[in-house]
């Protein structure tokens, strides 16, 4: 890849990046996204604003997975009576590879830095398309520990390209 970055997850947006792959392996997780966005006070960005780039692979090296939680939800009518509660639910170890797998084709909504005593730690937060009706999406939650990051880029482009 042309453009690296070492360690500057907080010189980036992944805001309304699609993902394209994610794996959690050993102790790394790789993310591939479309769509984020190189911001100005990143080492690799010469042009001091910040920059749409294409692709851009994300690996998250001495990595463990903190938390792993589907969001619930509460439905209202309009005179707002609640009428119907789903609290939140973590996702069980053996049924993680199969969400994980899902993720592709999610869209990261937010990426919120979390304190931890040693390392990094962000919480991404995801919208995945059901598989029974991809109108409707299951929002999850991944926190992520790790010790060192890397995002790799070909090149910048414009919003339209993505």
């Amino acid at each position: 890849m042309k453009f690296q970055a070492c360690d500057e997850m907080e010189n980036f947006s992944f805001d309304d990046s699609a993902i394209e792959e994610l794996r959690a392996e050993g102790d790394e997780v790789t993310f591939t996204f479309r769509g984020a966005v190189v911001r100005a006070d990143n080492s690799q960005n010469s042009r001091y604003q910040d920059m749409y780039c294409g692709t851009i692979v994300l690996r998250l090296m001495g990595a463990k997975i903190a938390r792993f939680i589907k969001e619930g939800y509460k439905y209202f009518d309009a005179d707002g009576t609640l009428l119907e509660q789903v609290p939140d639910e973590d996702v069980p170890e053996p049924a993680r590879a199969a969400v994980i797998g899902r993720c592709a084709g999610g869209t990261v909504f937010t990426v919120v830095k979390e304190e931890v005593e040693e390392g990094s730690a962000f919480s991404f937060g995801i919208d995945v398309p059901k598989e029974e009706d991809e109108e409707e999406v299951d929002t999850y939650w991944l926190c992520i520990i790790f010790e060192h990051s890397e995002a790799m880029w070909d090149r910048y482009c414009n919003p339209v390209e993505n």
